[in-house]
């Protein structure tokens, strides 16, 4: 038989007293702003609420309210932490939750996060207001004639100082006629190594025709000077702007999340491969393009929108013809200018051919620039009388941007010498008449003795029949397949809901060939996630929240169980990639197991 003293056992009650005491205190809830100091911009701030208290805290997640020159990026990120201890004969146990929101400043200017509830256990909590002001700056491109200063802060969250990289926008005109077209680019300076790159917000552009060319930001980088230093400019968005009506065109300001390499802040951490990677937001100044109206005077009647400076080529595929021939007549017009929308030149034919509706044969945009355009037209021209058919030039009309006048292109065509052809012709055809060949019927046999059927006649068999009943099975075949054919090309909503999964498994793909960036490899699996959820509900990705997506999980009717496995392995995900140091490299299998499971779930729940 074991005996224990009783001063131990007084202990031991002391101790589960105390701890039983301290559990009933009334758990800490404390909201803050981090980081604190200096705010730009372009700093990603973090509101973290504290919930410190007795183990085992349910807490929910709140709902944040309309802030004031902030909005969500990402969030919440949640973190639990708990301790065990007896200090002085005390047993305490302590419990920790905090929830972690990522938020963007919407410009310079004060900012506020107004009181907000959260419900802990059965007790709802409010929080306290929150203001700070939000400076300008972060990230802005160096005066002309400046020196970098090479300045060396501490860490920033997202505001990195030492870390030269901006961004800037530019138009290649800051005013244009009315259909003009205008070059909108945007360049990504780094005096940095840049590891990844992603839009944050883009500018929606209204009030104009926008066209996005293609972009090869790997070939068309190049090294410039700026302020006195060299960066590497990296083209990361190019549009063509054509407007659509005079006035005021206000292009917003676009945001991105750039992550690159952090310079090296001592020779040990360099030969030691300490020097982390830092994530920065960068922000382009805002740009107003002024429209103006297309003058009256001077209008001409076939006028239909092109604006620029071009020239006509006329081409015929051959001038000598027999009657009943076709003749291609091909009109292409180039030059500067927006031709996406111009319909054919103005071409009137003689009464001795018959000339077919014109089609688009060549439609391209051309120069360095992007702002040439080359267009062509082809007629099909079939003369009906032999003799010289002489064709009137084509006519294009447009309105000269440098000038400020309507101009009309011309293109002349050479005359057709048309023959009669072998074989025999009636002179009195008249356009689209139809003569018959023959006056009566030929025999093919005449008649001396019964006629007999060898074989039965193909209409008579049995296979013949059957072929009746097909189209009864294949008309509503066709019916579906044409009705969910045309659903895809004109229902986006649809198309993407259809094709999400098959999305979702080679972003996952992709998520698995970059395993060996930790970072990135997470984000690749959340990103994977996210975009599912949203081509799943047609829905934009960028900005949804946690809240968000577990809402139209739920609208879906997708079970709690599988709503919390998506959330768990969202927030490990993002977790991973702004506390690099907690992951594991053997997780990262178990991890893209795990959201290829939830995806295929998600498939067969939805």
């Amino acid at each position: 038989m074991i005996r224990f003293p009783l001063g131990a056992l007084a202990l031991v009650a002391a101790a589960l007293a105390a701890g039983a005491a301290r559990g009933a205190d009334a758990p800490r809830v404390k909201a803050e702003i981090l980081p604190q100091g200096r705010i730009t911009d372009t700093t990603q701030v973090r509101l973290v609420v504290t919930v410190d208290g007795e183990s085992s805290l349910d807490v929910s997640t709140p709902t944040l309210p309309a802030m004031k020159n902030l909005r969500v990026v990402s969030g919440p990120f949640t973190q639990r932490q708990s301790s065990m201890s007896i200090v002085n004969g005390v047993f305490t146990n302590d419990s920790s939750v905090s929830l972690t929101y990522i938020l963007l400043p919407q410009g310079a200017g004060p900012a506020e996060i107004p009181p907000f509830e959260i419900q802990v256990g059965k007790t709802s909590y409010r929080t306290q207001a929150l203001t700070f002001k939000v400076e300008a700056g972060g990230g802005a491109p160096p005066p002309p004639g400046a020196a970098s200063p090479g300045r060396r802060v501490p860490q920033g969250d997202g505001d990195d100082a030492s870390v030269d990289v901006f961004l800037e926008s530019r138009l290649s005109a800051t005013s244009a006629w009315e259909g003009q077209p205008v070059l909108f680019e945007t360049t990504l300076y780094a005096a940095a190594r840049v590891t990844e790159f992603g839009w944050i917000e883009e500018p929606t552009i209204r009030g104009a025709w926008v066209d996005t060319p293609q972009l090869d930001p790997s070939r068309e980088g190049a090294r410039v000077e700026r302020g006195g230093r060299i960066y590497l400019a990296i083209p990361v968005a190019r549009k063509v702007i054509v407007p659509t009506a005079a006035g005021s065109i206000a292009i917003p300001s676009s945001v991105a999340n750039i992550q690159v390499e952090r310079p090296a802040r001592d020779r040990f951490g360099s030969f030691f491969g300490l020097d982390p990677v830092v994530n920065l937001v960068r922000r382009t100044a805002p740009l107003t393009l002024q429209v103006r109206p297309l003058p009256e005077a001077g209008k001409t009647p076939d006028f239909q929108g092109a604006v620029g400076s071009f020239r006509i080529t006329t081409t015929c595929d051959r001038r000598d013809a027999q009657v009943g021939d076709a003749i291609a007549v091909r009109a292409t017009i180039e030059g500067q200018g927006s031709l996406q929308a111009a319909p054919p030149p103005r071409w009137t034919a003689p009464p001795e051919v018959k000339v077919f509706d014109p089609k688009v044969v060549v439609n391209e945009a051309t120069g360095a620039n992007h702002l040439s355009s080359r267009k062509t037209w082809e007629w099909v021209v079939v003369p009906l009388s032999p003799g010289s058919v002489s064709l009137p030039p084509v006519a294009f009309s447009y309105f000269d941007a440098e000038s400020g006048a309507y101009r009309v292109a011309r293109g002349e065509l050479p005359p057709i010498a048309v023959v009669r052809g072998p074989g025999p012709q009636d002179s009195g055809i008249a356009r689209g008449e139809v003569q018959p060949n023959v006056r009566d019927i030929a025999f093919i046999k005449m008649r001396r003795g019964p006629l007999r059927e060898s074989v039965a006649p193909p209409s008579r068999r049995p296979w013949f029949l059957a072929l009746f009943a097909l189209p009864l099975l294949a008309t509503p075949i066709g019916i579906w397949a044409g009705r969910r054919s045309q659903r895809l090309r004109t229902d986006h909503g649809f198309a993407r809901g259809r094709r999400a999964a098959r999305a979702a498994g080679k972003r996952l793909a992709h998520a698995e060939a970059r395993a060996a960036d930790p970072v990135a490899f997470h984000e690749a699996i959340a990103r994977a996630l996210v975009e599912y959820v949203a081509d799943r509900a047609n829905r934009p990705a960028a900005g949804l929240t946690y809240d968000e997506l577990d809402a139209i999980l739920e609208g879906k009717g997708v079970a709690p169980e599988l709503r919390r496995r998506y959330r768990v392995c969202l927030e490990n995900c993002d977790f991973a990639r702004f506390v690099p140091d907690s992951h594991r490299a053997g997780g990262r299998g178990e991890a893209a197991s795990e959201a290829r499971g939830i995806v295929a779930a998600l498939e067969a729940a939805w």
